[in-house]
């Protein structure tokens, strides 16, 4: 095995960072080992005799938060059975001194400390952390005393029945509500109506606003406009206060004698003059206007270089100043009109939007439920009281440690909230004796969720605060960057290094003034591979489309379309038995063939090129694990349930039943169609009803059977349909694992839909079908298949081998926000203003959407460069792009640049056609064999092999694998699997059996309960209490007691070999508990499933117990080993009597 050692200076980094002593600020690269700094802090806390109460740590995701529990409960689990020396080294590695005999007795006991706890040791998101505190003081929060946290789904209902309200009230004649849904309306069109009202809503200048009218006034000030200055005030002036009207027709005239430029203009004149003659009689000022603007201002809106031609302008000098004077004074009033029409516009905005959001309130309030943004008002305005000291030390008695994951990714509302949490730590108040610390670890190169209201720059703005209040104290502060990198290949990371210093590629990953700092990479060793494929550009297309075809469908010869397909024919060579293509070992470095698990792709946006990806990989036949987000009510799989369901209620409905009969469900084809429905005399239902054929029969039985639950809930119905009735089962066979995410989460919706009143299978159908609600699949954890991805959704993962194929697209103006944050003078002063377009930007809104752009621009570098380091050992980067070519500033280009003209790199010809070319960076590491890539191979010399390769090799005997007793009676990797829910809850259960017994009785129901909540965080409460109800009464069962009595030892390995018939065979396997009463040695397996009877079905588990006891025996010559079976459920226990085991024994033996 290859060891890795890791230099002493990281080490040193690593043990001041994860001191508990001072508080630090981490600076970490991707693939840093920044988890494990934070978990090892954790642990050296609990360790210094830290209250496990009094450490608050705070990550960005649940799946983060599990992740980070799991790693410091497990270590602390696995200390409890370690020897002192293995110990007392774990302890050192973790960056403590070395321990006495006294500290290795407290660290055993640091498990159960931890899980005793009342709710458990708090690592959690924010909002899981503001959710709870909002819990513990509703009344100082104004707060119900019982909110519930809406999901996505309930918020979007709220904001429906909210909108339909406001609207409803804007119908009314000559209401100023109306009047500004109008104008609204008009300006956005209805399509974007509910994209605006959502953006405006989500800025706190509205929600935040202590009257109604607030971020209008404030907007005022902002654009510089004086109560009572309107857009008619300023057309008035722009008219009369210049150029009198009267003298228009003279320029006109003087104009007539120039050029014909010079007489187009005048022209320009007298339009505007006839018009402003018909305003005198009840016109619109703005009719004279434009034309007399479009004679100092291009289409564009930009001025005209010159009023008059050179000719006229030496003619009559005193009209082109006369002139240009007047075209810098309407320049001044054009952008104070631009000025004053947003804020009529933004005004109206507002109110529509503040009347949906106070609507919206309303609704909330009625349901006693809070969205995530409640939860972080309403928190930090309770911290920001002047009482909020009381509150932080009636939370557990306080807070002395905190400690912040993902630094990078907060917002500012969240940073307030950690300076109030950690206002006195600094100063060294409060009433803890110990010292009060402050960690936050990040990375401001990867802050790509601007979108959720992170803000990068207050990354480096909050390290600099916090280090001068703590310096200020005299309390001791860090500032540790770890900058090796314990993911990527050395080649990998110094061709990401080339790309960011290469030009202005570093711009919005580190600050202007700061050069690119190089990353370091820990496994020297591996070998690392950049390929850089010629991008495929669009091709003009010979015929047009049908117009039948799918909007969102690519041509087969669409560049996206070729990418995925080659990319497709890659993968398929890289994971071909056979290849000679190798990745390594993320431990011991050794070579091992290429597995689809190891391949990674990743998206900028998922667009119709992601699902041409998936379609790829499955046409080739390569295993993927699937979208990683799914449209619930657009999934294949949840369309057929719908279908099903439609069909059982109104089995007349053809289509739905149609849909149905062809789906896995019932599993029919067009041929089982085509003798049913052609020529039929009523519907589609009476015709199947008629049919003798056999296989429409078994479809009637189970639509029958169907319409005879559909009177019932939506979720009876489904729960039967996908379990009794193998649905489920049926499903993800045809359409693949992702599927059953789908199901997952209509059953979760038809259980919410239960709850909530009278349930109806009907009602839940209408309320599915017009859902626009999408689900996050946890793809760490996916099975051995290649991951799509896009590059938000693969933030903290890794892969060995990753693809960019989406690189040629940039942010372009369609992106641009519509509300844009406007300052004062004020300081921390803010509202919003909506500009639809960039024409009718005033200076002040141009300068805001050009900082939204170069901050749009600065985010799509860091999003770069998260993809470019989820990469382990290769990198491939591909790209298509239209008639126009690549974006300026693309990926692609990116790349391109900086290693175009890099020594070492090589152009080799594409796989795809031969025609193509590759570009090429392979760097062979250092100490390890670099891994074979198809075209580099070479032929050896003359004489350097060896002549005993071209002999046969001698037939070596087939060695004997072990025997494992739980595969007794099954050959070894032909066991039927449970399904993975199921497989889940055991191994939770084993868990809990595992270590509830070391704990006092009257603490394990605690204790199991946030254990799960750790391990376990998607798990419904009610599951958990069952779940943990059903492991108690295990432990409590009379007979039981020396099981689990002082002394018993959990998950023992057992290892021997032994006599079986004429065979010498090795066993190997684990028991789940072995422990001992009086008069005997009790060893027994948990059964989590449901209960056999002892009869041939029981025999499997009767041999493993057989093959245990034989190895076992022979350790307690003086008492007897009794074997026994214990399944949960019940919970029931089986005594295997001794005959049984010895004829299962000689069963095994004859056979």
């Amino acid at each position: 095995m290859a060891t890795i050692d890791i230099p002493e200076k990281t080490l040193g980094k690593q043990h001041l960072a994860s001191n508990p002593n001072l508080s630090v600020w981490v600076s970490a690269n991707a693939g840093s080992g920044k988890t494990h700094v934070l978990a090892s802090r954790v642990i050296r806390l609990l360790l210094q005799g830290v209250a496990p109460s009094r450490i608050l740590c705070l990550t960005f995701t649940k799946a983060a938060a599990a992740n980070m529990a799991a790693r410091v409960f497990d270590k602390l689990a696995g200390w409890t059975q370690l020897a002192d020396d293995d110990l007392s080294l774990q302890i050192v590695a973790a960056g403590a001194p070395m321990p006495d005999d006294l500290e290795l007795t407290e660290a055993r006991k640091l498990f159960a400390r931890t899980v005793e706890t009342p709710g458990g040791l708090k690592i959690q998101t924010i909002h899981a952390f503001c959710e709870r505190l909002l819990h513990l003081f509703p009344f100082e929060a104004n707060v119900p005393s019982r909110f519930e946290v809406s999901d996505d789904l309930r918020q979007a209902e709220l904001l429906e029945r909210a909108r339909r309200k406001v609207l409803a009230e804007a119908s009314s004649s000559g209401c100023a509500l109306g009047a500004a849904l109008r104008c609204v309306v008009d300006e956005c069109g209805p399509e974007a109506f509910e994209d605006l009202i959502k953006e405006a809503m989500g800025h706190g200048a509205i929600s935040r606003a202590r009257w109604p009218e607030e971020p209008a006034e404030i907007l005022r000030r902002s654009l510089g406009l004086t109560e009572g200055r309107d857009v008619a005030c300023i057309e008035r002036e722009m008219a009369e206060e210049g150029i009198a009207p009267e003298r228009w027709s003279v320029i006109a005239a003087i104009l007539d004698s120039g050029t014909k430029t010079d007489q187009t203009h005048a022209d320009l004149f007298r339009h505007a003059l006839l018009a402003y003659r018909a305003i005198l009689s009840g016109g619109y000022l703005r009719v004279c206007l434009e034309p007399y603007l479009s004679f100092f201002f291009t289409a564009k809106g930009g001025l005209r270089t010159s009023v008059v031609t050179k000719g006229l302008e030496r003619a009559h000098p005193e009209i082109e100043a006369e002139l240009r004077a007047e075209q810098l004074r309407l320049e001044r009033l054009v952008d104070e009109r631009k000025a004053a029409a947003t804020l009529d516009r933004t005004r109206a905005l507002i109110l529509v939007a503040s009347t949906i959001f106070e609507r919206y309130r309303e609704e909330k309030a009625a349901r006693g439920i809070l969205d995530f943004d409640d939860l972080i008002d309403k928190t930090l305005a309770l911290l920001e009281r002047s009482d909020a000291r009381w509150v932080l030390y009636k939370l557990d008695s306080g807070i002395d440690h905190v400690l912040v994951d993902e630094a990078q990714d907060t917002s500012e509302a969240q940073w307030k909230i950690l300076e109030e949490l950690t206002g006195d730590f600094a100063a060294g108040r409060g009433q803890s004796s110990g010292p009060r610390t402050f960690f936050a670890v990040g990375d401001e190169k990867q802050s790509i969720f601007s979108f959720q209201g992170a803000a990068p720059h207050m990354f480096d703005k909050m390290r600099r605060k916090f280090e001068s209040q703590f310096t200020a104290g005299a309390q001791p502060f860090a500032h540790v960057p770890l900058t090796l990198s314990f993911r990527s290949a050395p080649g990998v990371l110094s061709a990401i290094d080339k790309v960011f210093e290469h030009g202005e590629h570093k711009t919005g990953l580190v600050a202007a003034s700061e050069v690119w700092m190089p990353h370091q990479a820990l496994k020297n060793q591996l070998p690392g591979l950049v390929e850089l494929w010629q991008l495929a550009a669009a091709q003009p297309a010979e015929d047009p489309r049908a117009w039948t075809l799918p909007l969102d469908l690519l041509d087969a010869q669409d560049p996206a379309n070729l990418v995925a397909q080659r990319v497709a024919q890659k993968i398929a060579h890289l994971i071909k038995p056979g290849s000679n293509e190798f990745v390594h070992d993320s431990k011991t470095l050794r070579r091992r063939p290429v597995r689809p698990g190891d391949i990674l792709i990743l998206v900028r946006t998922r667009s119709a090129f992601f699902e041409a990806m998936i379609r790829a990989l499955k046409k080739s036949q390569i295993p993927a694990a699937g979208a990683d987000r799914l449209e619930l009510s657009h999934h294949i799989a949840v369309m057929d349930l719908i279908a099903a369901g439609r069909a059982s209620l109104l089995p007349q409905d053809d289509l739905a039943l149609a849909c149905v009969l062809k789906s896995p469900l019932i599993g029919l084809d067009d041929d089982d169609l085509l003798a049913l429905a052609p020529g039929r005399g009523g519907s589609l239902f009476d015709a199947l009803q008629a049919s003798a054929d056999a296989t429409h029969a078994g479809a009637m039985n189970n639509i029958a059977r169907w319409r005879a639950r559909a009177g019932g809930g939506p979720f009876a119905f489904y729960a039967s349909l996908l379990g009794a009735d193998s649905g489920r089962r049926a499903i993800e066979a045809r359409l693949g694992p992702e599927a059953g995410d789908a199901i997952d989460e209509l059953l979760r919706l038809a259980i919410a839909h239960e709850e909530e009143g009278a349930p109806s299978l009907a009602a839940f159908l209408n309320d599915l079908e017009g859902l626009e609600y999408s689900i996050k699949r946890d793809m760490e954890g996916a099975e051995d298949a290649v991951r799509v991805m896009t590059v938000h959704a693969a933030k903290g993962l890794e892969a060995k081998i990753v693809f960019l194929p989406d690189t040629c697209g940039v942010p372009s103006a369609n992106h641009d926000p519509k509300i844009f944050v406007l300052g004062t003078k004020v300081p921390g002063e803010q509202t919003i203003a909506w500009s639809p377009r960039k024409d009718l930007d005033c200076e002040a809104i141009a300068a805001a959407r050009g900082k939204a752009r170069d901050a749009a621009a600065d985010e799509y570098r860091r999003l770069f460069y998260v993809a470019l380091t989820r990469a382990e050992e290769r990198l491939y980067v591909a790209g298509f792009h239209g008639a126009k070519g690549p974006g300026p500033g693309c990926w692609a280009k990116m790349i391109e640049a900086a290693l175009a003209n890099e020594a070492g790199i090589r152009t080799v010809p594409a796989f795809w056609n031969g025609e193509d070319q590759i570009l090429r960076l392979l760097s062979e590491g250092s100490g390890a064999p670099a891994a074979v890539m198809p075209d580099v191979q070479t032929a050896p010399p003359s004489g350097f092999l060896p002549d005993w390769l071209g002999r046969p090799a001698r037939i070596e005997a087939q060695a004997i694998p072990p025997v494992r007793p739980s595969h007794a009676l099954a050959p070894a990797g032909h066991l039927n699997g449970t399904g993975a829910a199921q497989a889940r809850r055991g191994k939770l259960m084993h868990l809990l059996l595992q270590y509830l017994p070391d704990i006092p009785p009257g603490h394990r129901r605690g204790a199991a309960l946030a254990f799960l909540a750790a391990r376990a965080p998607g798990l419904h409460d009610t599951a958990r209490q069952n779940l943990a109800g059903e492991v108690l009464k295990v432990i409590a069962l009379p007979e039981l007691a020396g099981l689990f009595g002082p002394g018993s030892k959990a998950e023992v390995s057992v290892a021997g070999r032994m006599a079986l018939g004429r065979r010498t065979i090795d066993v190997g396997g684990r028991v789940d508990r072995i422990g001992e009463n009086q008069k005997e040695i009790l060893a027994a397996d948990y059964k989590t499933g449901t209960p056999c009877p002892l009869d041939g079905t029981l025999a499997g588990y009767i041999a493993q117990m057989a093959l245990y006891r034989a190895v076992l025996a022979p350790l307690w010559p003086d008492k007897p080993l009794r074997m026994l079976l214990i399944w949960t459920a019940g919970p029931r226990v089986v005594w295997l009597p001794a005959k049984m085991l010895d004829t299962a024994l000689a069963a095994l033996a004859a056979g």
